[in-house]
């Protein structure tokens, strides 16, 4: 007999598993929980049964005599209350299991991904640099996580994979639950709305803005110098709006790079000097020139680490009759200016005046 009915649950747990539909939650909690019930009472009525009928034969043994009168049978009276006092007795093993049954099919129920942060954050970086776009998803079960660009719909990354032939961009999953956007080598246009999204129904999402920082890098002074030979010259490159100070600056003779120290040509690396407006600091890096030569014509470049680069043209000149002749030849253009500016103003007055 209990072979008989283990190898009929057996058969029903198997159709549960494998048969055309599917049972999840509270429907689940519930089967179980009658599947307990009745192979409790089976258990416990078997039992019963054995014990009743030990006694019956000892009670024949004993040469007891049954009456047939029509009176109540004592044995069949006993196998009834033994039978009520094992079902009530099930029903308590049953009902104390009520709680946390229920607990479970709550949780089950309650079991979703969601987003650990605010809906929108903001991330700033610097042109050159590397971005990292958070986004937390904790319960996230068997969902997928994807990477939105709003700016033109594009589906970056789900999950590890990436749908973008641009390889600055990469899904990092971190063992702290982060599902980490990373761009490599952040550009400007790579500013604006990112969304993160966990593919539930509805969908649950997080939005976060890149701001990239675009340093300003200028040397100090005009774009065109003129140098007497034999005289020190320094130039100063200084990169303003930086969120960290460049770690070098290169600077370019033409297309030759210059050494940090040489005989003729030093450099010099001014980081953190606050800004005469009080907003933020800035880098000064300073070449400097000794005993200028004429083969030192040329233009001069330098390259921060973190910003763009930029130029000026140095001339060397020989002697005091060639910086005269610069000097004349600048005066010799502005007066040219001048003119060409008095012809123009007669110009426009003498057509005024026909007009009245």
């Amino acid at each position: 007999m209990r072979l008989w009915r283990n190898r009929r649950s057996r058969s029903k747990m198997h159709t549960l598993e494998t048969g055309p539909w599917s049972v999840h939650g509270p429907q689940l909690t519930q089967l179980l929980l009658g599947g307990i019930l009745c192979m409790t009472i089976a258990s416990n009525t078997q039992t019963s049964a054995e014990a009743t009928g030990a006694q019956e034969t000892g009670a024949a043994s004993a040469a007891t005599v049954i009456s047939f009168d029509g009176s109540s049978d004592p044995s069949s009276a006993s196998s009834s209350s033994a039978y009520s006092a094992t079902a009530l007795s099930s029903l308590a093993q049953v009902s104390s299991l009520l709680p946390e049954a229920a607990a479970l099919s709550a949780t089950a129920a309650l079991v979703e991904p969601y987003l650990d942060g605010y809906a929108t954050s903001n991330v700033t970086t610097q042109i050159g640099t590397h971005a990292y776009l958070p986004c937390r998803v904790k319960q996230l079960g068997n969902k997928s996580v994807s990477w939105i660009r709003l700016r033109d719909g594009h589906i970056l990354t789900v999950d590890r994979a990436v749908f973008i032939a641009d390889q600055r961009f990469l899904a990092i999953k971190q063992p702290d639950k982060y599902w980490t956007l990373q761009i490599k080598y952040v550009q400007a246009r790579d500013a604006g709305s990112y969304e993160c999204q966990v593919s539930t129904e509805p969908k649950v999402s997080a939005r976060v803005q890149l701001q990239v920082v675009v340093p300003r890098t200028e040397i100090l002074g005009e774009p065109d110098r003129y140098v007497k030979a034999g005289s020190n010259v320094v130039l100063r490159c200084i990169v303003r709006g930086a969120l960290e100070p460049p770690t070098f600056i290169m600077w370019y003779h033409g297309a030759e790079q210059l050494a940090a120290d040489s005989r003729r040509h030093r450099t010099q690396l001014d980081p953190n000097l606050p800004e005469a407006t009080g907003e933020g600091q800035s880098t000064i890096g300073s070449l400097i020139i000794e005993s200028a030569k004429k083969r030192d014509t040329g233009n001069y470049t330098c390259s921060p680490s973190n910003s763009p680069s930029a130029t000026v043209t140095l001339n060397i000149i020989n002697g005091e009759s060639s910086a005269s002749a610069v000097t004349s030849s600048a005066a010799t253009t502005r007066a040219y200016a001048l003119s060409i500016l008095a012809l123009l103003l007669s110009v426009i007055l003498i057509g005024v005046g026909h007009r009245t």
